[in-house]
């Protein structure tokens, strides 16, 4: 009995120590999301989605949140988008097939990167694909 108690205690530190990262995470999982990460001004995604389902989901949301697309190409295994927001800062989208299904997409906004925006346009992907 004090074992289980030991370890269900462990278990409540390791949750409360880590902030909100299990919910982040769990909540990633259920919109579709299999892992994201935030390096050096770009927002790595990973797409539980057919790469040609992410590419045109990639497109339809940013003409929904009115960036004006100004360059795209894809092949059969990576793509590249250049949209440009109304205050003129540029969005930068690369994308690379995973697997059948499953995709990862760069997200970089201004020359900098922009956390906050790269979430949003992350999180506007993942609501045309998993709606």
């Amino acid at each position: 009995m004090k074992r289980t108690i030991a370890v269900f205690l462990l278990f409540l530190s390791l949750v409360f120590s880590s902030g909100c990262v299990p919910v982040a995470l769990m909540a990633g999982a259920a919109a579709g999301i299999a892992g994201y990460k935030y390096i050096e001004g770009s927002l790595t995604v990973i797409y539980n989605a057919p790469f040609k389902s992410t590419w045109s989901g990639s497109l339809e949301a940013l003409e929904g949140m009115e960036l004006k697309i100004e360059d795209k190409d894809h092949g059969l295994s990576s793509g590249k988008i250049k949209a440009r927001r109304a205050d003129n800062t540029v969005v930068s989208i690369g994308m690379k097939y995973l697997s059948s299904d499953q995709t990862e997409v760069s997200i970089k906004v201004g020359i900098f990167g922009d956390e906050k925006e790269s979430n949003n346009i992350k999180d506007k992907i993942a609501g045309v694909l998993f709606k």
